[in-house]
């Protein structure tokens, strides 16, 4: 591949997904200078595990798992070429910003850059990727092994199971006392295999390895999500209608396969706690701890908190909040979904993993009848004022009506749109302008 391609394959991945913004074309600046390209290619979307810490429990924070389990897929499609998700898309959004290239490239080892227009074609990031090996299977091993570091301080039952050729299913670690060195030697011995993807035989089996545990558990599923479908939910289920609320399951997907997404979103839904994310937005080391914090630990029960949600029942205006919710400082429901997970680009029709966001919704809504919803749209500063407030309105009723459609009462839902007059993050970067592309969901005071 050339040198002067780098900022192309940086950016011509990312232009498919951009939400919220009118089109832009495309200005790449050349580089020069040898070996630019292998050195971002070996540290673009790595995890810096030298950086990945034990999250501290601070504040009041207490363990809320006995038990925990990741299922690590090495399967033949993880050995495919590592493409980055649609998430990825509203970092690298702007390709006329020169700038932002310019101190990328420079902070990755790269050499003089000269800027100059040039149309985005030819390598894409799949076949940078490709050429270099940077494989799902090695995306996710960084993942995963940075997720260990990261574990709090707390004891606990670990278990790793794999699946692949030749064996359909295996036990890499425990059930035993969690131990982090070993748990991490564990990882690194799993190797990338040519085989199918039975994750459903894998939580059948997970069954039988917790017949006779107690205590709340939590399950996490490193997967591209490819070959799979209706049996590796059904398995899901099954496992929660054995543990019911004692097991959350979390799922973090490899790449951007929209199918894989689609099912590892059902999977996750399965279960009354838990949640899914695209493993992109790990790299970000806050999110990471966030995360890590989400599936180990949980705020203390405070006096007079009936449900349990670090929100004291005077100032709670959602009580009875099931365990594992994450909520605002009102103690109801917290839910703001980046606009292109639910919509493609420039259009208000919901994409089939949208849908599955807004059954979560629906869900929530059925089991607390007596709450109220305001749905709001948001946009960033690209494009004009009109075409905005258009766009944003447009997606705020599209999830309003899909809600009614699901049988909730619009009387309970009521949509506003706001285009980008209510940022949460500075326009001036693309990630404040991804931050402010969104649809945020508000559970308000009882009808």
């Amino acid at each position: 591949m050339r040198y002067g391609l780098l900022i192309q394959v940086l950016c011509f991945c990312c232009w498919s997904t951009l939400v919220g913004c009118a089109t832009q074309v495309a200005t790449s600046p050349v580089v020069k200078g040898d070996g630019a390209m292998q050195v971002v290619a070996k540290t673009f979307h790595s995890f810096p595990l030298d950086q990945c810490k034990p999250v501290g429990n601070g504040d009041g924070m207490v363990k809320k798992v006995d038990h925990f389990l990741m299922i690590f897929d090495p399967s033949a499609s993880m050995t495919e070429p590592y493409a980055a998700s649609s998430l990825c898309a509203n970092c690298h959004q702007s390709y006329s910003d020169n700038g932002f290239v310019v101190s990328h490239v420079e902070s990755h080892g790269g050499g003089e850059v000269d800027v100059m227009d040039l149309t985005a074609v030819g390598q894409s990031c799949i076949g940078c990727h490709r050429d270099y090996l940077h494989t799902k299977f090695k995306f996710a091993k960084e993942l995963a092994l940075c997720f260990n570091k990261s574990i709090p301080e707390i004891d606990f039952i670990g278990s790793l199971r794999s699946f692949g050729s030749p064996i359909y299913t295996q036990v890499a670690y425990g059930p035993i006392s969690y131990d982090r060195p070993q748990y991490d030697l564990a990882l690194q011995k799993i190797i990338d295999v040519d085989g199918a993807s039975p994750l459903d035989q894998t939580l059948i089996h997970t069954n039988k390895d917790w017949f006779a545990a107690e205590g709340p558990m939590a399950v996490l599923i490193v997967s591209d999500g490819k070959d799979m479908g209706d049996q590796e939910v059904l398995a899901a289920k099954e496992l929660v209608g054995r543990y019911l609320d004692r097991v959350c399951l979390y799922t973090v997907q490899i790449g951007n396969d929209e199918m894989g997404r689609e099912v590892l979103q059902k999977i996750a839904a399965a279960g009354k706690c838990g949640g899914s994310v695209n493993g992109d937005i790990l790299l970000d080391s806050g999110k990471m701890a966030d995360f890590v914090r989400q599936v180990f630990l949980t705020t203390t029960g405070a006096s007079g908190d009936s449900d349990g949600d670090g929100v004291p029942d005077a100032k709670d205006e959602c009580p009875g909040t099931k365990a594992g919710t994450e909520v605002d400082e009102r103690g109801c429901w917290k839910l703001v979904v980046m606009a292109d997970v639910l919509f493609a680009f420039d259009r208000h029709d919901l994409r089939p993993a949208g849908m599955a966001v807004l059954d979560k919704v629906v869900e929530f809504l059925k089991e607390n009848q007596t709450l109220t919803l305001e749905i709001s749209g948001h946009t960033d500063n690209v494009g004009s004022q009109a075409y905005n407030d258009q766009l944003s309105r447009q997606r705020a009723m599209a999830g309003q009506g899909y809600l009614v459609s699901k049988g909730i009462a619009k009387e309970r839902i009521k949509a506003f749109w706001h285009a980008f007059n209510k940022p949460v993050a500075g326009n001036e970067s693309m990630e404040g302008r991804s931050r402010n592309r969104r649809i945020e969901f508000k559970f308000s005071s009882p009808l």
